[in-house]
């Protein structure tokens, strides 16, 4: 191989046919740029060691035994940032971006303040509306890998963000905020059945599932919190399973939040629940 751009096409004839070929070109993209941090025009690159076709070759062996190519390459797109994944966080996926825009999008409706984010993972939700807007913002997970993960996203785009490690469903919050956002599991475990084994082998059980006779365990318990820490007019923000977001919307009712809405995402599946703490 002589160049970038004969390794880009090792890449292509390399990765199995489980991909399509857009699949296999975007794959390749993201190895040159993320792994060999190659620029394009591809042909340009010409410093191909050993130790870099070794690399590479390993990364299209990880990618065809299912592995996500943002766990390989260690980093997934996120509205306009580059974050750092591993298999201590989800991959972020669009519809939460779409909780972001819809978070930023109230802000001028809710009291000045502090947010949370509630699960934060790679702190996608946390550190693009702390940019995107004037508001700090806390991020909360039970998982400390979560939170290095986070830390590091955070540093990079030095976000006005707080880490904090904690258990949402066994203590309370650690102050008062204007809004509260999360993207909590909310997957019945007997939906396994259905996902990707990409899914299953490889993203983090505790930030996807939650017991069949309970599916709205998180939904419940973060709304519970919210009544003691959203402050008069603050706001409550969910990503929801479709399938539960009916009564999702009808738990905050039931607890006495106002204007509670459903809203659709881009595909039209109704995905965000948010309800606002009375004056």
């Amino acid at each position: 191989m002589r160049n970038g751009e004969d390794l880009f096409q090792h890449i292509l004839v390399n990765l199995n046919n489980d991909f399509d070929a857009y699949e296999k070109r975007a794959i390749a993209n993201s190895i040159l740029y993320d792994i060999a941090h190659f620029k394009m025009p591809w042909f340009a690159e010409n410093n191909l060691s050993i130790d870099l076709i070794n690399k590479i070759n390993h990364s299209i062996t990880r990618i065809n035994s299912g592995e996500p190519t943002q766990y390989v390459c260690g980093v997934a797109p996120f509205r306009n940032y580059l974050l750092k994944v591993d298999r201590n966080v989800l991959i972020p996926r669009p519809e939460t971006e779409e909780l972001v825009s819809l978070v930023l999008d109230n802000l001028p409706l809710i009291p000045p303040g502090k947010g949370i984010d509630i699960g934060t993972g790679s702190g996608a939700i946390a550190l693009s509306i702390a940019i995107e807007s004037d508001r700090e913002m806390d991020a909360l997970d039970i998982s400390q890998g979560a939170l290095q993960v986070a830390r590091s996203n955070i540093d990079k785009y030095s976000a006005n963000v707080n880490v904090i490690h904690g258990d949402i469903l066994n203590s309370s919050l650690p102050g008062n905020y204007s809004f509260i956002v999360s993207n909590p599991p909310y997957i019945p475990n007997m939906d396994k059945k259905d996902m990707l084994d990409s899914v299953l082998n490889y993203e983090p059980k505790e930030a996807l599932f939650v017991p069949d006779d309970l599916p709205l365990l998180f939904y419940e318990r973060i709304s519970d919190v919210s009544l003691k820490c959203l402050i008069p007019k603050g706001a409550l923000f969910f990503e929801c399973h479709p399938k539960y977001i009916f009564f999702v919307s009808e738990l905050l009712i039931a607890k006495g939040f106002e204007k509670v809405q459903i809203l659709n995402d881009v595909s039209g599946k109704q995905r965000m629940v948010q309800g606002f703490i009375p004056d």
